[in-house]
């Protein structure tokens, strides 16, 4: 399953994600207190993500982001809370603005120096970017409100395995409940809850390399779509730091995707995670993902197998002034449906720490979707202007 990576959210990570300011926090008691404020300025020139030049349109947008995280520590015990908030608001029209809430509470404890438990619950509520996730393609013309959707998730691990021992397992389990609120025509059959559990063994080879095997299972109940489904996978790999400048991890497995129903087509085959970062310099670093997995569909077909490849490079030029150029491509194949979609883009950003609390960043980023079926292709381009403070 695609752990959810809609184009519209990589507009403000493509520069923010690379340039949050190093960060202190407020110190109240025993509970640090880390508040942050994003305020970006940018120019689209295809808000709706179409091919069709008459419903194309380009607007200046802004980006407001305030957050706050606490986090408290004690011997055995520690906790955090989260809330973000963003909101993107285009100067051509606000009913295409949308925006996110995210609430997330984790706990954890440490039994003993090889026993760790962590428990946490993750909520968000907001609105999809016109042109994406239910509303691609032409769904301009008929006029709707951006999706707007709540997410609850609730989770466990349990970690066993210390510091210099031979073996480790991590157990995981959760749930994750996902409801439209409008717009319910076309979104009542997207409604669904996810349950999964994972296991992951870890064996040290050597001091810098130890062997993996993990299993995951997933179950998913839509609320109305005769799409109920379960996800089986079988991973092996390993995770290794060749050197002081190589670190890497790589999971290669069979993934199985059966349908309750006989109208769906079950799908079996190659499943792959990846990530490799390499630092030729201490202020260079390049870091390479690579990924095969299957994901829910949005309206086409029965699910999605998507292949996707992507490379960055972060130079730190001065102590407080970097860039960071990335590329990346992927293919998207409807089962069950006609639709095969290949996705490129690339992107170049800059930033610079005035002060510890103080950066600006400056980005731009090219992307180009081509479809066999034309409504789904376009392409576009993007500017933006950040400024964040941090504490």
């Amino acid at each position: 399953m695609k752990k959810i990576r809609i184009i519209n959210l990589l507009l403000l990570a493509f520069i923010a994600g690379n340039v949050f300011a190093q960060q202190d926090g407020l110190q109240l008691g025993s509970v640090t207190v880390f508040p942050t404020l994003g305020l970006s300025y940018g120019y689209d020139d295809n808000v709706f993500y179409t091919s069709d030049e008459q419903q194309r349109l380009s607007s200046n947008f802004t980006i407001f982001s305030p957050g706050i995280r606490l986090e408290a520590e004690g011997e055995k015990t520690d906790f955090l809370a989260q809330y973000d908030y963003n909101k993107t608001s285009f100067n051509s029209n606000s009913e295409y603005d949308f925006e996110m809430h995210h609430i997330l509470a984790a706990l954890g404890y440490s039994a003993s120096a090889r026993s760790r438990v962590e428990v946490s619950a993750e909520y968000f509520d907001g609105s999809d970017r016109i042109g994406t996730a239910n509303q691609q393609g032409n769904f301009l013309e008929l006029g709707l409100d951006p999706d707007e959707w709540r997410s609850f998730g609730i989770a466990g691990k349990w970690h066993y395995g210390g510091i210099g021992a031979k073996g480790a397992i991590d157990l995981e389990l959760g749930a994750i409940d996902r409801q439209y609120d409008n717009n319910r025509q076309y979104t009542a059959t997207r409604d669904r809850e996810t349950r999964y559990v994972g296991v992951t063994y870890s064996h040290k080879i050597t001091p810098k390399t130890n062997y993996l095997i993990q299993a995951k299972h997933a179950r998913i109940d839509y609320d109305i779509a005769t799409l109920d489904n379960t996800e089986t996978r079988l991973m092996f790999g390993a995770q290794w730091q060749a050197t002081g400048k190589t670190s890497a991890r790589a999971l290669v497995g069979y993934l199985v995707k059966d349908f309750d129903g006989p109208i769906h087509d079950d799908f079996k085959g190659l499943a792959l995670e990846a990530g490799m970062t390499w630092s030729p310099r201490s202020y260079s670093i390049f870091d390479l993902t690579l990924s095969r997995e299957t994901d829910e569909t949005n309206g086409n077909g029965s699910y999605v197998v998507r292949n996707s490849a992507d490379l960055g490079w972060t130079h730190f030029w001065k102590d407080r002034l970097s860039t960071t150029a990335n590329i990346g491509v992927s293919d998207e194949n409807y089962k069950g449906d006609l639709r095969d979609d290949s996705l490129k883009y690339y992107g170049l950003s800059a930033k610079y720490q005035f002060t510890d609390w103080l950066m600006s960043g400056l980005g731009y980023k090219y992307y180009n979707r081509s479809s066999n079926i034309n409504e789904f292709s376009y392409q576009g381009n993007t500017v933006l202007l950040t400024l964040e403070l941090s504490k």
